[in-house]
């Protein structure tokens, strides 16, 4: 009876959720959603694979309740059915919670929304009409090849959001198995650029998911760039955005791919780096970059050359061929009916010499040898340099240090070789010289500079020398450095953090209002804490980076609050907040930039007069107007403040009043403290006043004009 009554509140939860669901849905362009709501509707693509496994098992389950015998695990089936009811209806009001967040097109959405809508009303009527379903196989087998379809269709539009269009599909479309083209037909951006962006960029950047307002599936799109700008730019010193998000360090909120994403391979990263260099073209063909250019012998790694070549040796047995294959050594022809071989090698931890030499039983067949990340050393040279007809040769993050190279003199048809991350030094490549046919040489991640690259080139002057991109020699530029505090108004003391998320960099601060710089500035290395107000300013520096933005921020000390505050003027009526009580000057929530906020009250026609009470006598120096200074929009600071104490509204005397000093020119909008300080008083009330200027200076485009005063809290100390 208990299990009974509780798949009836189950039920009866999911016929509630499903009503909610279908509201929410019908009514979503007005649903504004909270940020603790956003945390559930992330949880999204973590439920969702409940329903679809409770779905599709439920499925396969009903089919199997066809028999009398069968009949006593109906009620298992009863609760897989119930619980795929119930995780269905969960994950799609998730969905709905999600695709609020900024960066979804509600066109591309639509579907997926709606599919997923379907599926938890699908479930819902399954479990409520369960009984009369089963009676017959053709409406099991209908009900569950429905809810089966509407599931595919609504996981693939999920995926195209997520991923990219055809993500469900595409590894049987041919359309998507890449074209097998030879170097010659090759363009740049068409078939290495732009496969990189699908494959690790366009999961986030598409026209149904675009974080960030960016779009990268068309050319047009990718030159507009997103809301943080263009993408790149060759003028800079990194490049530009693209370039920069990829070489942040991988726990930077802003770097890209995201945590948790595929990230760029080194090549990846270099061929972007490289087509960016060299003018971001989308039409230009490999063969039309120069002959050493490094993107085109990057290329040449990736496309096979059209160009016939003609073998004049003799095949190899083929038996010999299949004894030389193993599990970490793989033999195979170039070409069909060719008795060019290339060797791959495998599993550095298996490698041993003798493997080398065993080739030498097909030494004048091997065309390509692949040894990137063996163990391979100078020794082994030695047998390598037998392989006469060799072209292709990758020893790449090898151990040799280049002793061995004049080994490899005797290789007259080699073309191509790598030697990137290995110890060879540029003085050890000099023995290759008599190499005519060598055109390529990559040496990235090694000692070469670009100053070595000038000799080399009189020394080869037909080969290109790749000495490629390093990630960390990027001059990208320091994320803003963050300030955090538990509140801007303290009483006491205030403790601040100044956080980077770049490892390593140094952040230095400043609290009297200067400007932090490189050398003597106060390095953080702690909690700082302040005990009056004061405006912190901080920069995080890195050798090697562009130093960061400034950032700043202005925290004010209120030892002392009014018990009550009385309005002797009243604001304009369109900026009176909470004005006719006066609370929004004493509530020590502090206003942003925006005017238009409840925080504000703004005063034009008349000046701010207010009467403050205090229940028992306090002792006052100081009196800070909170204010809001936006030029452009006629608010600047008041011309005088004054400050009156006394014990009673009908004794009070002139405590102390300042004249703010007046901008000089336009600038951004921004808030400020203004003090007015005295010698200490004992007083019951006080009486402020602040006077808005009487004409806009004639620099103004409101020349003439009267200007306003905006405050939002008024401090005392």
């Amino acid at each position: 009876m208990k299990q009974l009554k509780w798949r009836e509140i189950v039920f009866n939860t999911c016929i509630a959720l499903n009503g909610l669901l279908l509201f929410l849905v019908l009514f979503d362009h007005y649903l504004q959603i909270p940020a603790f709501l956003q945390v559930a509707g992330r949880a999204h693509p973590l439920v969702l694979h409940f329903p679809i496994v409770l779905l599709l098992g439920t499925f396969l389950f009903e089919l199997s309740l066809r028999s009398p015998r069968q009949a006593t695990l109906r009620p298992v089936a009863d609760g897989l059915l119930l619980a795929a009811s119930f995780t269905t209806v969960i994950a799609a009001l998730m969905g709905l919670i999600l695709s609020k967040e900024p960066g979804y097109d509600p066109a591309v959405i639509s579907a997926h929304k709606w599919m997923g809508v379907l599926c938890a009303f699908i479930s819902m009527l399954w479990y409520s009409f369960r009984n009369r379903i089963r009676r017959h196989s053709s409406t099991v087998i209908t009900t569950g090849l429905l809810s089966t379809a509407v599931l595919l269709i609504a996981g693939h539009k999920g995926a195209t959001i997520t991923h990219g269009n055809n993500f469900l599909l595409s590894p049987v479309l041919s359309v998507n198995k890449g074209p097998d083209i030879p170097l010659e037909a090759a363009i740049v951006y068409t078939h290495l650029v732009q496969p990189i962006l699908e494959n690790k960029c366009m999961g986030c950047h598409n026209s149904g998911k675009a974080k960030g307002e960016l779009v990268m599936e068309t050319t047009k799109l990718l030159l507009k760039g997103g809301k943080n700008g263009k993408l790149w730019d060759t003028a800079a010193a990194d490049l530009g955005l693209l370039m920069q998000r990829i070489h942040l360090p991988l726990e930077s909120k802003e770097h890209m791919p995201p945590k948790g994403k595929p990230q760029l391979t080194e090549d990846e990263a270099r061929i972007l780096y490289l087509w960016i260099k060299g003018g971001s073209d989308f039409t230009k063909k490999v063969t039309d970059l120069p002959a050493g250019d490094s993107l085109r012998m990057l290329a040449a790694t990736f496309f096979k050359s059209g160009e016939n070549e003609v073998y004049d040796f003799k095949a190899a047995d083929e038996q010999l061929i299949a004894g030389l294959n193993t599990a970490y050594r793989v033999v195979t022809p170039l070409a069909t009916g060719s008795p060019a071989l290339a060797v791959n090698f495998y599993g550095s931890s298996r490698f041993q010499p003798e493997q080398l030499k065993e080739l030498e039983k097909i030494k004048d067949n091997i065309v390509s040898l692949q040894l990137a990340k063996m163990p391979v050393t100078d020794a082994d040279l030695q047998t390598i340099g037998t392989f006469s007809n060799l072209r292709t040769l990758n020893l790449a993050f090898t151990a040799i240090k280049g002793e061995g190279l004049r080994h490899l003199v005797r290789l007259q048809h080699l073309k191509q070789l790598s030697l990137s991350g290995t110890g060879v030094r540029p003085e050890q490549l000099y023995v290759l010289a008599p190499l005519q046919q060598l055109r390529s040489v990559q040496i990235w991640n090694t000692a070469f500079t670009e100053n070595d690259l000038g000799p080399l080139k009189k020394k080869f002057p037909k080969t290109g020398f790749d000495i490629g991109y390093k990630g960390d020699t990027v001059i990208a530029k320091l994320s803003t450095p963050v300030i955090k505090a538990e509140q801007r108004i303290f009483n006491s003391t205030l403790a601040l953090e100044i956080k980077n998320p770049v490892k390593g960099a140094v952040t230095r601060y400043t609290l009297d209002g200067s400007e932090p710089d490189s050398l003597t500035s106060p390095i953080y290395s702690g909690p700082v804490t302040i005990n009056k107000a004061s405006a912190i300013k901080a920069r995080s520096y890195l050798p090697g980076w562009i130093t960061s933005d400034l950032t700043k921020e202005t925290f004010y000390k209120s030892s002392i609050r009014p018990d009550s505050i009385r309005l002797v003027t009243l604001p304009e009526k369109e900026y009176q907040a909470r004005a006719r009580e006066g609370k929004a000057l004493i509530d020590l929530q502090l206003g942003k930039e925006n005017f238009g906020t409840k925080e504000w009250v703004g005063y034009k026609e008349a000046p701010f007069e207010a009467l403050l009470f205090f229940k028992q006598p306090v002792s006052i120096r100081s009196v800070t107007f909170s204010s809001l200074v936006s030029i452009d929009s006629y608010v600047l600071p008041a011309r005088e403040l004054q400050v009156w104490g006394g014990p009673s509204a009908q004794s009070l005397k002139l405590l102390g009043h300042s004249n703010p000093a007046q901008p000089a020119a336009p600038a951004p909008a921004y808030t400020t403290g203004y003090e007015c300080s005295f010698p200490a008083q004992t007083v019951h009330v006080i009486k402020l006043i602040a006077k808005p200027v009487n004409r806009l200076p004639t620099w103004h485009r409101g020349k003439g004009e009267k200007g306003w005063v905006f405050l939002d809290e008024l401090l005392f100390n």
